[in-house]
């Protein structure tokens, strides 16, 4: 742990560059418990659906490292998510996140989910569509296999053709998955 001159603690990464630790928020919600890990007020991963507080502690530290810092970082972001989880129709448009994109393709397919409204759902073809590639319907499963942010970038919401769920990568995998669909059904 390093001080910068304007005395802000930093942590050192793997490569030796000095920069704040992320904050780590955990809290228990209809839906589980909820941890959420952010970086100068954005949002940089959201694990929603542990059974635990410290399972959520410890799904955070294996994912990101332990230079997280255990703190309420951003209260009013943790009163919508516990809200949404208790059914109400919540809209995350405006959450700031600070996301590592593999690539404009994939950007696109995130971009093209977060506009999935609550409710709705949209087939993987679709989202391949919206994002500008018809024909990349895997590259969109890949995107949304790798979204750190479930429910803000709500991947829930994007279906198989034939009618399946597909997969889910939070740690409660499709289980959620068919909960929060029926969750936001039952909420429209």
């Amino acid at each position: 742990m390093t001080r910068s001159r304007d005395g802000e603690r930093h942590t050192m990464s793997a490569r030796g560059e000095g920069r704040p630790p992320d904050e780590l928020s955990v809290f228990p919600t209809a839906l589980g418990w909820f941890a959420l890990v952010g970086r100068r007020k954005r949002v940089v991963a959201l694990r929603p659906g542990l059974p635990s507080r410290h399972a959520a502690i410890a799904q955070a530290n294996r994912s990101f490292g332990a230079a997280l810092r255990l703190s309420d970082w951003n209260p009013e972001l943790r009163r919508r998510l516990t809200a949404y989880a208790r059914g109400v129709p919540v809209v995350f448009h405006d959450v700031p996140l600070a996301l590592e994109c593999r690539g404009p393709f994939h950007r696109a397919a995130l971009a093209a989910c977060r506009a999935i409204r609550y409710g709705e759902t949209h087939t993987y073809t679709q989202l391949a569509a919206a994002a500008g590639r018809p024909r990349a319907v895997r590259a969109a499963g890949t995107a949304m296999a790798q979204n750190l942010v479930p429910i803000i970038i709500p991947c829930h919401r994007v279906v198989r053709s034939d009618g399946g769920l597909g997969g889910y990568s939070a740690p409660a995998g499709v289980v959620l998955k068919r909960r929060l669909l029926e969750m936001e059904r039952a909420g429209r």
